[in-house]
């Protein structure tokens, strides 16, 4: 009888810490072990007390006094880091857009998680030795900064959704380490940088291997995906050198890293790879046009393939062109199966958030009842809510200045129709951001589209997001990136991997009819939510009346024509946007918008763009 044979799936995130361990004949657990702890924000941070609250390790600073050793003044501390000692001054609080992590909190849960799953393992009579691989699967773009020479971190794991990322991501955040980190800067050459999977092969391999793959590499920004190599330009543009980055796992040779820390000692990590490319990859998805989303409770992750050349150019409103993951050819090592893809992403499910905050609902499951008993009886004329808490600066509305709104309510409005509108908002982002990526691969949606994530399990949301987008979607499994990254391990060890797990399909009840509507009210409501705060120090920039001028002044509605390229997916081509902002600027050259506004402040306004 063969024996049998597993594959062990290490999952991290800032936020969630899983070990599972996935047998190879039918993809179904093993074991799993999980923890779980909250990110650290400014309002956490306040609450635990400030700075002190976190272990001395991780307190980054924001100016450097001195770089020399000595005496420090009472105003400074003095922070030691190998053969170099730094003074340096005391961080300031985080902004509301910092969002980070303590990292030994990270490693620390790694270690508890693999001891505890080999734990369940032995009093199962199952021995260790049947794991045949170890898979990494983390989330995207988060940025850890260590010391190569201690292998201590020098700074808290800044998140993928961390405001510092939200200009160049990965690349911005190493940036602003290297300005405003004492620390960073004073470990000079022993500092590194890396996305989780660097750090954590670094170490379990107590810093022999430091490498990374090119799904990883590619959602930091700074790799050329003609040749899946380090862009030297864009590192000297943020200040990085190739050093001080992780070299890339040559895709033409099998390689392996040995882990000699922990219980797992002796066996080897063969595949690391980002999480949205191992759904993409676990759903098979390798043509243009089949896309696969990942709904959290925090986020919607979009991801299609594009084709096996590296993706056009993508205008700044469009999807993020990144590697969608790469298949080992077993046939023929020097030609692996590069599949690239187009990212797109919305935090439109934390809106769920602010209603528990609010008091409309006490969980998403009460949320999700709520909705199925009560929106069948509601009229189509319900609000509509943009929760933009953030603003909308991802594709395709690109717009930071957005704040949330709530629009066509009236006297009878009250709690299930604020929930009816919170979860409307969610298929709606969802829907807009998957015909994003469809339209910036050029093609036609393939269906059905691939679900996974907490929300997959949800009927009345999976039901409603079919019925907005009028597609056919498919649910296979809550967490498709452990199947992906145990999949492509096997694969890569040359052994083989079965899935047995049946999908479960969410078909639409809608009519064309009804779509065209909730799209054009959804549009109005999301054009409602721009200008309303200053972004990048500019004055507010109130583009809806200026619209608004440009209806009274008599020119017909470049607006209107706007929603028609965008029914279509069309707005995302560079030169239909050039295009129709000539023609606006063309139009509305003699308008004084500013005889319409009627807040008192100064506005001024970009004439370089357009109302999309």
């Amino acid at each position: 009888m063969k024996q049998t044979e597993f594959i062990a799936v290490l999952s991290v995130e800032s936020n969630e810490v899983r070990f599972t361990v996935v047998s190879t004949r039918d993809g179904n657990e093993v074991v799993t072990s999980a923890e779980t702890f909250p990110l650290i924000t400014a309002d956490s941070k306040d609450q635990r007390g400030g700075i002190n609250s976190i272990s001395s390790d991780q307190q980054s600073v924001c100016a450097v006094t001195s770089c020399v050793t000595g005496t420090p003044s009472p105003a400074t501390d003095v922070i030691t880091d190998g053969d170099v000692s730094c003074t340096a001054e005391r961080e300031p609080p985080m902004s509301q857009g910092d969002v980070e992590q303590d990292s030994d909190v990270v490693w620390e849960a790694v270690l508890r998680v693999i001891s505890d799953a080999v734990d369940k393992m032995c009093r199962d009579g199952t021995p260790v030795t049947y794991i045949k691989s170890v898979a990494i699967v983390n989330e995207m773009a988060t940025l850890v900064a260590w010391n190569g020479a201690t292998g201590k971190a020098v700074h808290n794991l800044i998140h993928w959704t961390d405001g510092r990322m939200a200009d160049g991501g990965t690349a911005a955040a190493a940036k602003w380490l290297l300005q405003r980190s004492a620390v960073v800067q004073c470990a000079a050459d022993n500092c590194r940088f890396g996305t989780l999977d660097a750090w954590l092969t670094w170490k379990l391999t107590r810093g022999h291997t430091y490498q990374t793959d090119v799904t990883n590499a590619s959602y930091t920004g700074l790799l050329d995906l003609a040749t899946l190599c380090w862009d030297s330009n864009a590192m000297r543009s943020h200040g990085l050198t190739a050093a001080t980055w992780p070299t890339i796992r040559r895709l033409d040779k099998r390689s392996a890293s040995v882990i000699v820390v922990g219980r797992l000692y002796g066996l080897s990590v063969h595949v690391t790879i980002a999480r949205p490319s191992a759904v993409l990859y676990a759903q098979a998805c390798y043509r243009r046009g089949q896309v696969a989303v990942t709904l959290t409770d925090r986020t919607a992750v979009v991801l299609g393939a594009y084709d096996r050349s590296p993706p056009r150019w993508q205008p700044a409103v469009g999807p993020w062109p990144v590697v969608g993951y790469c298949e080992p050819n077993m046939a023929d090592r020097r030609r692996p199966k590069i599949v690239y893809g187009l990212l797109a992403v919305s935090r439109a499910s934390a809106v769920v958030c602010w209603l528990k905050n609010m008091g409309l609902t006490k969980s998403w499951d009460d949320c999700m009842n709520t909705y199925a008993l009560c929106r069948p009886t509601m009229t189509e004329h319900q609000a509509y809510m943009v929760p933009a808490f953030c603003g909308l600066p991802s594709a395709p509305y690109g717009r930071s200045d957005a704040r949330p709104v709530v629009c066509g309510i009236g006297s009878h409005t009250g709690r299930i129709h604020l929930i009816a509108a919170a979860v409307d908002s969610i298929c709606h982002s969802v829907n807009d951001i998957v015909r994003c990526v469809v339209a910036g691969s050029s093609s036609k949606l393939t269906e059905p589209v691939y679900i996974d994530g907490q929300c997959a399990e949800l009927v009345g949301l999976m039901q409603r997001l079919a019925n907005v987008s009028g597609s056919h979607l498919a649910v296979k499994r809550l967490d498709m990136a452990v199947s992906g990254a145990a999949r492509m391990a096997a694969v890569s060890i040359n052994v083989d991997y079965a899935d047995r797990q049946e999908a479960v399909d969410y078909k639409p009840t809608s009519t064309n009819g009804q779509r065209l509507t909730w799209d054009g009210q959804w549009a109005k409501a999301v054009r409602r939510s721009y200008g309303w705060v200053a972004v990048d120090g500019r004055e507010l920039d109130d583009r809806y009346a200026e619209a608004h001028a440009d209806k009274q002044a008599g020119y017909f509605g470049i607006s209107k024509l706007a929603n028609i390229f965008r029914r279509f997916g069309f707005w995302y081509d560079r030169k239909v946007y050039d295009l129709l902002c000539a023609v606006r600027n063309y139009l509305t050259r003699n308008t004084r918008p500013l005889d319409i506004n009627t807040d008192s402040s100064p506005v001024t306004y970009d004439t370089k763009s357009c109302e999309m």
